[in-house]
């Protein structure tokens, strides 16, 4: 079971690190370093691997055991039995997967228009949020917490990240 728990830590840790690396494309850089793509891509990697481990050892590749367990979690932690978000999860490794295969084309996450980039971190937030923190065991969701931390520093609003600024009043530059 510990392969399981490292392999999907290891991938969000290889995410926000993806993350980080994009992010400087909107520092200055037009492209991100290619390391960023790397871990990314990495980190998708594992997911999946963690995925098919969950499949494996948890659920004896039985689909409906999976989407029964993914119930019983949501009617403990919602109150309502509800399985879908095993599917959920189809749809981030499909939106993690298209993404990188964009980021890999050679289009710079500058190039994308800010709603969808909006819109795919809200929505990775939205699944990394319950998946790290919300439904991960009590023990761990300190580190989701700090994955969600990280990732809130990385998309901070431009305006919010500190870059040279001049200071009028003395006219002196920092950095």
């Amino acid at each position: 079971m510990f392969a399981l728990y490292l392999t999907i830590w290891l991938a969000l840790a290889l995410f926000v690190t993806g993350e980080v690396g994009r992010s400087t494309s909107g520092r200055g850089l037009s492209h991100p370093p290619a390391w960023a793509w790397w871990a990314f891509t990495t980190g998708l990697f594992l997911a999946l691997v963690h995925t098919a481990l969950a499949f494996d050892l948890v659920h004896n590749w039985v689909h409906d055991d999976a989407v029964r367990n993914t119930a019983m979690q949501t009617q403990a932690v919602f109150g309502a039995a509800v399985g879908w978000g095993v599917y959920v999860n189809y749809v981030f490794f499909t939106v993690w997967l298209a993404d990188a295969w964009w980021w890999r084309a050679g289009r710079p996450p500058v190039l994308r228009p800010r709603l969808v980039t909006g819109m795919l971190r809200l929505f990775y937030l939205v699944v990394v949020l319950n998946a790290a923190v919300i439904f991960a065991a009590p023990e761990r969701r300190a580190m989701g917490l700090l994955v969600i931390a990280l990732l809130a520093w990385t998309w901070r609003p431009p305006g919010l990240r500190r870059r040279g600024t001049t200071h009028r009043l003395r006219g002196t530059t920092s950095s």
